[in-house]
């Protein structure tokens, strides 16, 4: 009796009432075991890192309103909703790099320029914003992180984050109008 309220303590690792002690021991005792299951599932270090760090983070971020009995549980099914996602975008970006190869297999070096001058021109009229519409563009543009990613990541509503982007468009559609109808999928 004594030995299972023992190792019921053991597991309960509460991040309200212990704050960051716990947290430092949640994560050294399960990220090992986290990395390894994601780097099974993507075969890459650098990606099952960032799964498992991602994860570790979001924990964090919520971690007032988490009520976990089963860490072991709860982080597992969520590495595994993570990897779930983590192949859905490379899915989707190995479908957009096969279409759009060809295409820039075909443009001219003076097209290659004319797309690098226009990212340097992006670059250039952002820091005309606010720093915090600058990061939100770049997460939403070049990052490709949806609304409420952005809004999760920046503690945010998702009307504020759409206000940004859409601040945004607008300044370089002002400025960069010349520009617009050759590379308006950039924008």
């Amino acid at each position: 009796m004594r030995a299972s309220s023992t190792s019921h303590r053991e597991n309960e690792i509460s991040l309200q009432r212990d704050g960051i002690a716990a947290f430092e021991t949640l994560y050294k005792k399960y990220w090992y075991q986290l990395y390894c299951v994601a780097f099974k599932y993507t075969s890459s270090a650098p990606d099952a890192e960032e799964l498992v760090q991602n994860l570790f983070e979001k924990i964090w971020r919520n971690r007032a309103s988490l009520h976990v009995n089963n860490w072991g549980a709860f982080l597992t099914v969520s590495l595994r909703n993570s990897v779930i996602d983590f192949h859905r975008k490379q899915l989707l970006k190995n479908k957009f790099l096969k279409n759009y190869q060809p295409l820039s297999a075909i443009n001219s070096l003076e097209e290659e320029l004319d797309q690098e001058q226009l990212l340097v021109l992006i670059e250039h009229h952002l820091h005309e914003l606010p720093e915090k519409t600058q990061t939100i563009f770049k997460l939403s543009r070049y990052e490709h992180k949806s609304v409420k990613e952005i809004a999760g990541h920046m503690q945010l509503t998702e009307k504020a984050v759409e206000y940004h982007i859409t601040r945004s468009l607008k300044l370089l559609r002002q400025h960069l109008h010349n520009y617009l109808n050759t590379y308006f999928t950039l924008l």
